[in-house]
């Protein structure tokens, strides 16, 4: 399950049930005991939810259980999804959600109707999940005869992207809703080919065509903001993306037309190979950005002394985070909330980064508007050293000081090597020779045999190693920005 959905959802034994079914779709078999210590319950209550869980799973879908643990057991190759098509609907704060989703205002005595609880637990509910919307700058007001999101309606969108991205492959939440994803496809595929050719995150895409739809169906409309109607890749785009959205019978105008295309152009990778077209437009119609971004760049190249990176994808990719920003300011505001969690910056390793990333920020006055440049530090620092990995890869020594049968110490060191992946460089090392090296800060020892008085960690190996021992000694070597 994913964290949004688990946010929403407010009943403390519905979200316990979860996290009860995930456990057992990411474990082969998992006794009571270890259900309930992964879940921070009793085995009292494993039994009660596991019991009532079996009335809500589809045919297909069975919890089986024996000496050795319990299961959950799928035939006919059934999907994940029919699960929580059966298990969801008993949330009540996550219907209230979709039902506003749908609908610009909800009729609550009906609601209250359909799914059977008092007015005074969904006003309960209602100040849980506005906890979680505060984020998103938007809040649900709820009397007694209606509840409506109150908000900027782009604001709402940019909640709902997050919360039904994990779920638009499966149409789990469109099911009901006629909306296309081939006519995206095609768009995508059969439009926009050649010269206009971009490479995209096709799910990241669909999941917006089928919001704008259907809150533009449902009467929703998207609240004044400026935009440059003669931008030049905007007028490129527009005309194909009026024509998708009028298959789903959604006729875009003004507002409403740019923001297709921003959540269109959000949608765009990095290290795109663009079309013709479409890399001329960002060559010569963006000269200001293009310029600070080649600039930008060449200084992080002297600062590191790599002049090589001016020959990678950066200084495109930067334009292109540039441009995104430059399109408009209001917007890019918003839309940084939607992934609120990589507000935390993971370049320590490269200060020059950081230092550039703002300067090259504050020198574009558009972009005062924004305020806070954390975020747009983070993304410029993740496309830099993707970029540097890319021509001078980050690398970690661990040395490997082994005694055991020759044929054997060969076979391991290579099995080693090739678990822990190339940003490791395993050295083998005699004992005798730990005494005259010099080790750098982050080095590793990997050894089978005790050693004593070392300036680094050694992270200890059996003979033949157990899983445990390599799991540790994967973990310990990983480079993460987490």
């Amino acid at each position: 399950m994913y964290s949004m959905l688990k946010k929403i959802i407010t009943e403390k034994d519905i979200y316990r049930q979860i996290l009860l079914l995930e456990q057992l779709l990411n474990h082969s078999q998992l006794t009571a005991k270890e259900l309930a210590g992964k879940i921070g319950t009793t085995e009292r209550t494993i039994f009660s939810d596991l019991q009532l869980i079996r009335s809500y799973l589809p045919e297909s879908w069975e919890i089986d259980s024996d000496n050795n643990g319990i299961r959950l057991v799928s035939y006919e190759q059934s999907l994940t999804n029919e699960l929580w098509e059966a298990f969801l609907p008993h949330s009540v704060s996550l219907q209230l959600i979709k039902q506003l989703f749908f609908n610009k205002e909800l009729n609550v005595p009906r609601f209250l109707d359909d799914t059977g609880v008092s007015y005074e637990t969904l006003k309960r509910q209602r100040t849980k999940i506005n906890r979680q919307l505060q984020p998103f700058n938007i809040k649900i007001r709820l009397t007694a005869t209606s509840a409506y999101l109150l908000g900027e309606e782009s604001a709402i969108r940019i909640f709902y992207h997050r919360l039904l991205l994990p779920f638009t492959h499966n149409n789990y939440f469109f099911e009901d809703y006629s909306i296309h994803e081939e006519h995206y496809l095609y768009f995508l595929t059969k439009e926009l080919i050649e010269d206009l050719a971009v490479d995209t995150e096709q799910i990241f895409g669909i999941c917006w065509f089928f919001i704008n739809s259907i809150r533009i169906k449902a009467g929703c409309q998207i609240d004044n903001f400026t935009f440059e109607a003669n931008d030049p890749l905007f007028t490129l785009y527009a005309p194909f993306l009026k024509k998708l959205y009028e298959k789903e019978g959604v006729y875009l105008q003004d507002e409403e037309i740019f923001f297709a295309f921003f959540c269109f152009l959000e949608s765009w990778n990095y290290n795109n190979p663009l079309g013709k077209d479409v890399n001329q437009i960002l060559t010569n119609e963006y000269p200001q950005l293009r310029e600070k971004a080649q600039q930008t760049v060449q200084e992080i190249a002297d600062d590191l002394s790599l002049q090589v990176l001016l020959q990678t994808n950066l200084p495109i990719n930067i334009l292109l985070l540039l441009l995104k920003y430059a399109e408009s300011p209001t917007l890019s505001k918003q839309f940084q909330l939607e992934y609120q969690e990589l507000l935390v910056q993971r370049n320590q390793d490269y200060t020059i980064l950081s230092e550039k990333s703002i300067e090259l920020f504050n020198s574009l006055p558009q972009f005062s508007a924004i305020g806070d440049t954390t975020y747009f530090v983070n993304l410029f620092s993740l496309l830099s050293q993707q970029a540097i990995f890319t021509v001078q890869p980050y690398t970690r020594t661990v040395f490997f000081v082994f005694q055991g049968e020759p044929a054997w110490k060969t076979f391991l060191q290579q099995e080693l090597a090739d678990r822990l992946g190339k940003r490791v460089n395993l050295v083998s090392l005699e004992h005798s020779q730990l005494k005259d090296l010099k080790f750098q800060t982050d080095d590793l020892i990997v050894s089978n045999i005790p050693l004593d008085s070392l300036p680094v960690p050694v992270s200890y190996i059996s003979t033949i190693p157990t899983k445990n021992e390599l799991s540790q000694l994967t973990e310990l070597t990983s480079h993460s920005y987490l």
